[in-house]
This record gives C-alpha cells, sequence and structure tokens, in this order.
C-alpha cells in the first residue's frame, strides 16, 4: 500500500514485504477546540493471508477543557476517533468498456471499489444518475446498482473515487501516557469479528482523575485495511495509494444508573409521570416499560405532538438507564462541512438544501447549501462555489463573513450546524458509526442521578439567563453577552445559533455553562435536540443499532430499526430541549414533551432552528 496525504502532496512511500512507513503532510480535521494532527503511517504487517495485512495510523490529538471525576456525576469526557480512506490518485478511466444488463466488462478493475458513481463519457451506452458499483465480480467486471439505461459498447467510462469507513482491530491500539482507548465495535454487545463486527472508531479519554487541556500524541490505530474478500469495498490491495483523514468528536460519558423521567411539575406539557398526574418515573434498568394510567406505570399526554400514548416500551428500546457516550455539543458547521465532503455528488445533493443535481448543476445561485439562499441566512455559512463541476462532488467551505474566501478564523465552523432535517442528522449518525439518541436518554443526560426540579432546564434548575448579542462572531472564541448569560432563546438578538458551548468558561459552574449535570453543553438552547420518540409505534422500535460508517447510495442512513430513513423528517423522530428561536422558554425544560412526536406533514423541513446530536452505547 502507497499512503497519500489528504490534500494529495504527492508523498507516499511503496510498501514493503514486512512494513511501511510515512512522514508526509496531512490536512488536520477540527471539531470545537479538538485537533487531529502530524498523521502518519507507522508500521503494519503484510500476511501471507490478506484479511491479515494491517497498518498503524499514527497521530497526535488534542482539546481543551478536559476531565475525569470520580465522585457525583464520576464521569469524563473522551474524543471518538475514527478514519475514512480514498483510493487512487485520480478516478479510474476505463475504455473500451461493454455491457449486458447490470454486467459491465472493463480491460481491468484495479482501484475500483464497491460504492463509486459510474458514468459514461464516451462511446456507445449510457447509466443513470446514481449508478454505483455493487460488486466486483472478477480482475475485468463488475455490477452496478442498476442496469445501463442503454447497453455499453466500446465505452469510455469514469469511476468516481470514494471515502470509505476503515475498520479497526479491537486490540494493538496504542495509548499515549495517561490515556485509555477502548474500540468501539459495531455492535458492543457481540465479539469482535475482523469483517462482521469490527470497531468502527474508538474512544480515547484520560486514565486517572484531572482536569485541563488534553494533549495525546502519537496515538496508534490498528487499521486493519485488508479484512475482507478480494471483492469486498474494505479490502485495500497492498499496492494501492490510498488517500487517509482522521476525524475526532468531543463525546461525554453518561453512567449507568437509574433516573427520574419527567418533572412531575406544573407548566411543563406532555410530561412523562409514574401515574397520573404528579409523580415523576424512576427508570430504574433497560426492562420493558408498561404505558398506562395504573400506578407504577409510565404515563404522558396523548395529543398530536406528545405521542400515541400507547406501549409497552420494548426492553430493546434504549431508555438511558446503561451507560452511553453522548456529544458534548450539537453538529458544528464545520463537522457538517466535513461531512459533506467525503460523500459522492449525489449524496451531497440530499443532504444539502440547494438543488446540486448531478449531471446539470454547473452554476450554483443559492450557494449557501443548508439554508438554499444566495445570502447568508440565520448564521449558517456553509457554502459552495458559483461555479460548480457537473458530475464530481463539490468541495463545501464555511464562510459566515460571506466574502466568497473559505475557512477563515471568523468563518464559523464552531457554530452549531442549523437547518438540518432528521435524515440529514440520521445521515451523519451513520457516517461517524455514532446513532441518534432516545428521549428518556436526552432526560438522562440532563438530569443524571439527580432529584427532579419542577421546570427545571438542563442546568439543573428553572431559572434562566437569556443572551442577547454576542462578540469575537465566529470565531473560536465567540462569547454570549451578558456576562452570566447561560442560553439563547425568544429571537434573543442573536438571529441564528452561536458557537457550541459558548457559555461555559474555565470558571464558571454549571449553570452559568448551561452545562447538564455530566458536563453536556447546550441541550436546553441553541438548537432544538432531535430524539427517538417513544409516543409512535415508528419509535417504539428502535434497538439503538450503530451507525457502519457508510450510506446508502443516495445519501440516506441504511441502518434497520432506525426512524425515518426516507427524506426529511419522519414519524417516531421528535424534538425535546429549545433553540435561539422560539418565543416560549417552557420548551426549553428538560421535561417538555411539547413537539417528542411532531413531525412536519411536509416531511422536508430544514428549519432555521433544527440542528442535531448523536451518542454511543458502552461497550
Amino acid at each position: 500500500m502507497r499512503i497519500s496525504s489528504k490534500v494529495h502532496i504527492q508523498v507516499y512511500f511503496f510498501f514493503s514485504l514486512l512494513s511501511f512507513s510515512l512522514v508526509g503532510s496531512f490536512e488536520p480535521v477540527y471539531a470545537n477546540n479538538i485537533t487531529v494532527s502530524n498523521i502518519v503511517i507507522r508500521g503494519g504487517t503484510v500476511s501471507t493471508t490478506s484479511a491479515a495485512n494491517f497498518c498503524l495510523v499514527q497521530f497526535n490529538l488534542s482539546w481543551e477543557n478536559s476531565w475525569r471525576i470520580d465522585t457525583g456525576p464520576s464521569n469524563w469526557d473522551a474524543a471518538w476517533v475514527f478514519i475514512k480512506f480514498r483510493v487512487g490518485s485520480s478516478n479510474p478511466i476505463l475504455t473500451g468498456a461493454s455491457s449486458v444488463g447490470d454486467r459491465v466488462t472493463v480491460s481491468s478493475t484495479t482501484n475500483l471499489r464497491v460504492g463509486m458513481p459510474v458514468r459514461v463519457t464516451s462511446g456507445t451506452g449510457s447509466f443513470s444518475s446514481n449508478t454505483v458499483i455493487s460488486s466486483i465480480s472478477s480482475l475485468t467486471e463488475f455490477r452496478t446498482s442498476s442496469s445501463a439505461s442503454s447497453a455499453l459498447s466500446n465505452a469510455t467510462i469514469e469511476c468516481a473515487r470514494i471515502w470509505e469507513h476503515a475498520y479497526l482491530n479491537n486490540t494493538g491500539h496504542t495509548a499515549p501516557t495517561g490515556s485509555t482507548i477502548d474500540a468501539g465495535l459495531l455492535n458492543p454487545s457481540s465479539a469482535f469479528n475482523l469483517s462482521s463486527n469490527p470497531a468502527l472508531g474508538i474512544f480515547i479519554y484520560r486514565n486517572s482523575t484531572g482536569s485541563g487541556n488534553n494533549t495525546f500524541n502519537n496515538v496508534r490505530l490498528r487499521w486493519n485495511y485488508g479484512a475482507g474478500s478480494s471483492t469486498d469495498s474494505r479490502a485495500v490491495n497492498e499496492d494501492a495509494l490510498v488517500s487517509v483523514q482522521v476525524f475526532a468528536i468531543e463525546m461525554v460519558y453518561v453512567p449507568q444508573g437509574s433516573f427520574n423521567a419527567g418533572s412531575g411539575g406544573s407548566g411543563v406539557s406532555e410530561i412523562f409521570q409514574s401515574n397520573s398526574p404528579s409523580t415523576p418515573y424512576l427508570v430504574s434498568s433497560e426492562n420493558e416499560i408498561t404505558v398506562g394510567t395504573a400506578s407504577g406505570n409510565l404515563y404522558y399526554s396523548s395529543s398530536t405532538d406528545g405521542g400515541d400514548q400507547s406501549g409497552p416500551i420494548p426492553a430493546a428500546y434504549p431508555k438511558g438507564f446503561n451507560a452511553f457516550y453522548c456529544m458534548k455539543y450539537e453538529i458544528s458547521q464545520g463537522q457538517y462541512r466535513d461531512f459533506l465532503n467525503t460523500l459522492t455528488r449525489f449524496q451531497q445533493n440530499t443532504r444539502t438544501g440547494t438543488n446540486l443535481s448531478v449531471g446539470t448543476i454547473t452554476t450554483v445561485t443559492s450557494r449557501f447549501v443548508m439554508s438554499s439562499t444566495s445570502a447568508l441566512s440565520f448564521r449558517n455559512g456553509i457554502r459552495c462555489d458559483a461555479v460548480v463541476d457537473a458530475n464530481n462532488p463539490i468541495t463545501f467551505y464555511c464562510d459566515l463573513n460571506a466574502n466568497g474566501i473559505s475557512n477563515e478564523a471568523a468563518d464559523g465552523e464552531w457554530l452549531a450546524c442549523n437547518f438540518m432535517n432528521w435524515t440529514d442528522g440520521v445521515a451523519y449518525a451513520d457516517w461517524a458509526g455514532l446513532r441518534p439518541m432516545t428521549e428518556l436518554e436526552f432526560e438522562k443526560a440532563c438530569r443524571g442521578n439527580q432529584p427532579v426540579v419542577s421546570g427545571e432546564y438542563a442546568w439543573g434548575n428553572n431559572s434562566t439567563s437569556r443572551a442577547s448579542s454576542i462578540t469575537n462572531s465566529g470565531r473560536t472564541d465567540e462569547v454570549a453577552s451578558p456576562a452570566g448569560a447561560n442560553a439563547t432563546y425568544n429571537n434573543s438578538g442573536v438571529l441564528g445559533p452561536i458557537r457550541v458551548g459558548a457559555f461555559a468558561r474555565s470558571t464558571t459552574l454549571r449553570n452559568s455553562a448551561g452545562a447538564t449535570y455530566y458536563g453536556i453543553m447546550d441541550m436546553s438552547s441553541n438548537l432544538i435536540e432531535r430524539a427517538v420518540s417513544i409516543g409512535h409505534p415508528t419509535g417504539r422500535s428502535y434497538t439503538g443499532i450503530h451507525g457502519n460508517g457508510s450510506l446508502h447510495q443516495d445519501g440516506r442512513a441504511n441502518v434497520s430499526n432506525w426512524p425515518g430513513l426516507g427524506t426529511g423528517d419522519q414519524p417516531g423522530a421528535g424534538f425535546r430541549g429549545g433553540d435561539w428561536w422560539y418565543d416560549n422558554s417552557d420548551i426549553m425544560r428538560v421535561s417538555d414533551r411539547f413537539g417528542a412526536s411532531f413531525f412536519p406533514s411536509s416531511g422536508t423541513t430544514r428549519g432555521n432552528r433544527n440542528g442535531f446530536r448523536c451518542v454511543r452505547s458502552f461497550q
């Protein structure tokens, strides 16, 4: 295998019989104050059994305001780290291609990958715009997701390179001094398997109590690049030129344990109760929950937005009793930009608001692609250029100041990403090897094991201080004002989302930081939270399966038992928490279920107050 950087600087070394290494320039990937840098390839093994081939991806990782505590919440923050790779230095161009049905004969299938979009550039024949390679049959034949629109004869075809998810080993990683690494299996409850149950990423965190900034140098992850058969999209030939990217997302560990759902207080709509009408419901296990008005049952109001008041809630539905990781922040605009930039052109068109259709769009008027507007709208600065290629993936960038210069210091990559509908969010979760949270997990992540407070917000009391302005707009140090503000709501003067975690300071307490009991940020404001509802049969059928790192060819998540895998917002997917825009601060409360089972009738809403946050089950 030969390795090149993400930016395709031609620096690589030939893969020797025993090991290989690279010291080169890789582009760092950022989240909110989390940085991956100095990515290199170290060591590795070439075996007579190709499935055993592996290499070590090495990098430095750092982030701010980390902690681990053994009292009170007894938890820590961590980084979820995963790898994407791409084979080849340019799109394969194949001449003399012919086809019968969905079988295509070419001179060579070298560097072709399952999932690559294919199109005819000259000669006889054509494919529909969303045709991809579905399998590779031999050294000279592959099959496509649908038959050619007209049979190929002496045709020239182009196959677009794709970013794929790297399967990691469960052991063999190197954790720097002061850190612990846990492998995150596709199915944490089952045994590791090289191809059917690999590690999709790792969690890395402090191995002892402490707080402050983390700097973990020379992290090494074992990538099983040879896993799979010769036709498997995961197996990589050791002679291939490969580009890699390393992504990191800040997460917070939520420990196993009982908690109360519902506050039992007045002034909160659609709350969970132990029985009508007064006390919270204690979630003390992951067992099935009976829904009803009898004493000891879970009760919730029946309405269009609250749900159907039916049950039971099955044992497989994640209730928040078991430990899980939750994203510390809502998905940022920089994170969503990075996600878009690893997709095919057809997938990009699905996951943005602007029409970017394959083969037809070369001039883009609505360049701010999430809001689908020609000018900046409600502080979402994700955009593309005015002129784009008709077929190849588009490079998106952040441009909050709308000057056409990409990813400047004040271009808002740290702002929470709005204009996301449910299927945008679950696609991101699938791509990252995470999953959507449930509304019971939402309450656990906010309240923890603490006694309920009537009408409480995520920071544990029933009072709030509204931000009315910001300073250092769009920068990593964007600050909400006045001092002491801990939420944005009611069109507070900041017309759009603010930087994720903007209320937190190294000296602030939970209340002034707007933090949950476990240290998760912005759960009551900034952008509305999305959660799998108990108030709809589709939501109750959710079993908490994780994403596998890849999407359907059209850009949708493809995980069984996830609600809403069509387009836009779907039944079973609801709203919790509040946001910068809505007039009524009541919906910001932890136990408010005003929109817990609501989905827009249009099914495609990308609202200016809609964001997303993912979770992952603990081993």
